[in-house]
């Protein structure tokens, strides 16, 4: 409710630079914590899949500033919230893959699902867009191929029912961009497992909080989880590390999380 109250307030700029303000008052004594927070992500994730860290090559700063022109990220004026480098990811790996079906878990604003939808069209690629999630949102604009489905990303067998899946052409992307609750991601990541056919990908968003210090309020986030899924199905799913370390060692707000079902 506050937040629609500021937007009759305030313009999209200005409501940026209060943000970065406070933002900015927080990271006094924020700073300190996720630093030693960070200090210990070989502690609170010990698994290395593959011989694989979880850190990354990007600065403990330049993840901060990354992180706030993500929030304020748009696309066709719609909420778009995502990582730059994911941005460049996800254009190569649409096309290379050719998916007939997107499914992504955790819509927002439906920024995300716009994109990639008219990334599709711009390829030539006969697919479509399906997005789930627990408020599911409603475009600006008239867009075709792309559905909004409502589902909770920890039962998702209640909107994703065998008919459906049979239904949604191959290969598929999936994307887990739901809560980054540990139990959400895993429960995510069970559910696609044994759906998924050979050089299909499964891409789990915003493993970065724990590098960043902030997993704590996430019961251990994304990278906890994806780091039990890999452990308990060994040679199932590898990691896309030509993905994952393009520009350098995990810079990418996905640290380990293109996976490829082997």
């Amino acid at each position: 409710m506050l937040r629609e109250y500021a937007k009759s307030w305030f313009s999209a700029e200005e409501r940026r630079r209060i943000r970065r303000g406070i933002n900015a008052v927080k990271s006094l004594y924020l700073t300190p914590l996720r630093r030693w927070r960070t200090a210990g992500i070989d502690r609170r994730i010990a698994y290395r899949p593959e011989g694989r860290d979880w850190r990354s090559a990007i600065p403990m700063q330049l993840h901060y500033s990354l992180q706030q022109g993500t929030i304020d990220y748009r696309y066709r004026d719609v909420p778009m919230l995502k990582h730059p480098v994911e941005i460049a990811h996800y254009m190569r790996l649409v096309w290379e893959l050719k998916p007939a079906s997107i499914i992504e878990v955790g819509s927002h604003a439906g920024g995300t699902a716009l994109w990639l939808s008219d990334l599709l069209k711009t390829f030539g690629i006969a697919g479509g867009v399906w997005s789930i999630d627990i408020s599911p949102p409603t475009l600006p604009m008239a867009v075709d191929g792309v559905t909004f489905l409502r589902g909770d990303a920890g039962r998702l067998g209640d909107t994703l029912h065998p008919d459906l899946l049979a239904s949604l052409p191959r290969p598929w992307l999936v994307i887990e961009d739901a809560s980054h609750q540990y139990a959400h991601t895993l429960a995510v990541l069970r559910f696609f497992a044994p759906h998924m056919r050979p050089g299909e990908y499964l891409i789990v968003e915003d493993g970065n909080v724990t590098e960043m210090g902030d997993d704590a309020r996430f019961d251990g986030g994304p990278a906890r989880a994806l780091a039990e899924f890999l452990a308990e199905r060994p040679g199932e799913f590898k990691i896309d590390a030509r993905t994952c370390d393009w520009y350098g060692h995990n810079v990418t707000g996905n640290p380990n999380g293109y996976l490829v079902r082997c």
